[in-house]
């Protein structure tokens, strides 16, 4: 109970000294109680003008030593705002128990057949694009070129198909 009364009376200090603030900054000038409102603006006036807010500063300043008597009296206040949430990752393990931080742990089989068909895919890709413009600088008229490109688009065919297959395989076996 000692702990919210702290608390309150360490609230009750703060906003006081920020109105108190607010209204030493609109004494000097409607800007600066504009600016006051603003991100970095108190500190920005009270950088300007140290001796426009003397009693603010001992407010706050008081309000400091409340919101430490609040987390002395009352350290699991916290807790009971959200019973059984606060910190639930504390009691997960960090690591496997048979490890240490910088050990890399071994990949199973299946997450290796996911890392090579993901750079089977992109090794495809770059053989794709390469395709592209094989076909874009081959001329009709051509018939040589067209059908070496037809060959290498058979073949390129036949592994996507195959890459296909494996990655159907591994998210089939991964569910």
């Amino acid at each position: 109970m000692a702990g919210l009364i702290f608390l309150a009376i360490g609230l009750v200090c703060a906003l006081i000294g920020r109105i108190l603030l607010v209204g030493a900054a609109f004494a000097v000038s409607v800007w600066w109680g504009l600016g006051v409102l603003l991100p970095f603006g108190p500190l920005l006036f009270r950088l300007s003008y140290p001796d426009a807010a003397p009693s603010s500063r001992y407010l706050r300043l008081a309000a400091f030593p409340c919101l430490l008597a609040f987390f002395v009296f009352q350290p699991d206040a916290l807790s009971k705002l959200h019973p059984g949430e606060f910190l639930k990752s504390a009691q997960a393990p960090a690591a496997p128990a048979n490890s240490y931080a910088l050990e890399k742990i071994p990949l199973t089989d299946l997450e290796k057949r996911l890392i090579a068909n993901e750079h089977e895919f992109q090794r495809l890709n770059t053989w794709s694009i390469q395709l592209r413009s094989k076909k874009r600088d081959i001329l009709r008229s051509d018939v040589k070129g067209n059908s070496v490109y037809n060959a290498e688009r058979a073949q390129y065919d036949a592994a996507l198909a195959k890459a296909m297959a494996e990655k159907n395989a591994l998210f089939g076996s991964k569910k």
